[in-house]
């Protein structure tokens, strides 16, 4: 596993949410609803993962160990980077934020999408006997 490309896929994958549920939040339909905002980086989500796995796995020949891997550092940093930056500027609870369901069910998603990329990837460079 290459720690860094991890980090950095990570990282990545932390400004990618925040920026898209940045834009969502203040859309005037999506600004009633923290669901209707959730839903949609969930669907954002998918590709953004599976994107950001494939440049993580053009270093590093995928494997599901890997992408499991990869999923729970690229959770650590985006987790680290809300504690961080998201819950003390904008939410101000790390009770309200870590006990959203809306947020695990989005944690549980990415981990899932690199699990599947290490599989899916895996297939396209093995070779068959």
């Amino acid at each position: 596993m290459k720690l860094q490309r991890s980090i950095m896929f990570g990282t990545a994958l932390w400004i990618a949410a925040f920026v898209v549920i940045s834009i969502v939040m203040f859309t005037p339909w999506f600004k009633e609803s923290q669901l209707r905002i959730m839903a949609t980086w969930w669907i954002v989500e998918i590709p953004v993962v599976l994107l950001l796995s494939k440049w993580y796995f053009k270093a590093d020949p995928p494997t599901v160990k890997k992408g499991f891997l990869l999923g729970i550092v690229g959770l650590a940093v985006s987790m680290a980077l809300d504690a961080i930056i998201t819950v003390p500027l904008f939410v101000k609870s790390y009770a309200v934020f870590y006990g959203s369901w809306q947020l695990w069910v989005g944690l549980v998603e990415i981990l899932a999408l690199c699990i599947l990329a290490g599989w899916e990837f895996d297939k396209t460079f093995t070779k068959q006997s």
